[in-house]
Order: structure tokens, then C-alpha cells, then sequence
């Protein structure tokens, strides 16, 4: 059952707030909740390691605009197709001609967007035209483990198909009926093997490709839609993380809820 294709009617849903970046802003900043704030301090944090003080920074897809809090590298540009007071101007990531010039960015972010997308590989190829060689995609996405699949079955919050072809242009990869929908499984797809999708994505090398999150991910209450959780003092939640990082490595396929990619445009 876990395995078979699933497309959730957003009616189904049992998380709050689906969609709603203005309240899940508002949320984090007027009440800092540790489990949420760990969880997007791991999700980001990380990508400081691949910018420098002049890279041109631009992330995709921004929503809430939590990246800015935790990347301090570069200067960064809030993109998103929808314009709110933190996004700096709104680009449509699947035809990003409001970045610029050929080659004008040094840095492309995109958090758990890639598997809202309905061709991947367009979306690269497209992207690629802007990124200058040398350049890097950062990537935070969901990972379709075992426990992952689990968890959206329970919510019914977002869906996932293997059955598509992410690297064939001509085929919609997410749900057909909806063509910004999830597809959870895009990401496990894209990254399970780095030489299939350089050998398909002919601009970029795969120099990172790291499954993370478990426990701090469900236990989070969520980043936009929300379910009930119980806020725990940053010690336990240190300890929480150590436990995740044991899963992970001990049954990435069952435990790892995340996935943190690296491509360098060559």
C-alpha cells in the first residue's frame, strides 16, 4: 500500500493552514518555537558552507521566507510566485526569466519545492541559463522513506508516484489534475543515483547527497500546514538529533524524512 501511487484531496488533509506562508510567518517570528526552529536551522544552516560574502543568492520558491534567518551568507533574494512584503520580486521558477542576465547568479536555493514540480528536468535546464559555471543549487527536499510515506498516508497531507519518468520532459510527474501538487517521491527519483541523473542532467555534478531528519521532522507541528506537537527544551531536542542522525544511518530507506543535495553547473 505504501509502495502504490497516492494523491490526496486537499479536503482530506488533517494538517491546518495548507498554503497559508502569512500565518506560518507570523507564527515563527512572535513565538520562536524551538522544535520548528531547530528543524529550519538544520534545513539551512548548512548551505552557509557553499556561499561567500559576494555571491549573487537566489531561492526559489521562498514562501514563509525562513531562509533569511539562517542563511548569512551572500546577498540574498527572496523569489516567489506569489509577492509578500519579505519576497523581494516574484519569479515563476518553472520560467525564471525575472532573474536576469545569462550567467548572473551565483547561487539558486530551492527548500522543498522540486517536488512541486511538474518536469524537473525543464526546471534544471532552465535554471542552468542563469547559474554562472562554477555555481551551485542548493537543495533541502523531502525524502519518500518508509516512515515518510507513513506519515503522509496518516495526514493526507501531500502525495507521491514512482511511477513516472522524472527525467522525460514530455511526462507531468506530479498529480495531473493539479500542476503545482506534490510528488513527494520527485526528490528519491531525482538523487537515489547521482550517475543516472548526471548522465540525464548533463549541466551539473552531484557534490552532495545527504539523507537526514526523523523525529525532529513530525514533532516540528509543521513549517506551513500545522499539526498539534509539544514544544521540548533545546537539551532534548539535542538529544533528539543525535537519535535522528543513528536512524538515519542505521535505515536511511526507513527513518531518513529528508534529503540535502548539492549540484555544481560545470
Amino acid at each position: 500500500m505504501l509502495k502504490k501511487t497516492y494523491f490526496p484531496n486537499h479536503s482530506d488533509n488533517y494538517m491546518t493552514g495548507e498554503g497559508d506562508v502569512v500565518s506560518a510567518r507570523k507564527e515563527f517570528l512572535d513565538k520562536r518555537p524551538n522544535n520548528l526552529g531547530i528543524l529550519l536551522k538544520n534545513r539551512y544552516s548548512w548551505m552557509n558552507d557553499y556561499i561567500k560574502d559576494s555571491d549573487r543568492v537566489v531561492e526559489l520558491g521562498s514562501g514563509a521566507g525562513f531562509s533569511r534567518e539562517f542563511v548569512h551568507q551572500g546577498q540574498l533574494e527572496l523569489t516567489d510566485i506569489v509577492k509578500h512584503p519579505w519576497i523581494d520580486y516574484v519569479v515563476d521558477a518553472v520560467n525564471p526569466k525575472e532573474l536576469g542576465d545569462k550567467e548572473s547568479v551565483d547561487i539558486i536555493i530551492c527548500s522543498h519545492m522540486i517536488h512541486h514540480l511538474s518536469s524537473p528536468v525543464s526546471f534544471f535546464e532552465k535554471i542552468s541559463y542563469y547559474l554562472k559555471p562554477g555555481g551551485y543549487i542548493l537543495i533541502q527536499e523531502i525524502n519518500t522513506s518508509l516512515a515518510m510515506r507513513a506519515l503522509l498516508r496518516i495526514m493526507r497531507h501531500e502525495g507521491w508516484s514512482y511511477n513516472v519518468n522524472v527525467f522525460d520532459k514530455r511526462m507531468i510527474c506530479n498529480d495531473p489534475k493539479d500542476p503545482w501538487s506534490a510528488n513527494c517521491a520527485i526528490p528519491e527519483l531525482l538523487f537515489n543515483n547521482p550517475e543516472v541523473f548526471e548522465k540525464n542532467v548533463t549541466d551539473f555534478k552531484v557534490v552532495k547527497n545527504e539523507k537526514n531528519e526523523c523525529i525532529l521532522f513530525p514533532i516540528s507541528g509543521g513549517v506551513i500546514s500545522k499539526s498539534n506537537t509539544i514544544q521540548l527544551p533545546e537539551l532534548m531536542l539535542s538529544w533528539i538529533g543525535h537519535l535522528d542522525r543513528f536512524l538515519v544511518w542505521l535505515a536511511p530507506s526507513i527513518f531518513a524524512l529528508g534529503r540535502s543535495v548539492v549540484l555544481k553547473k560545470i
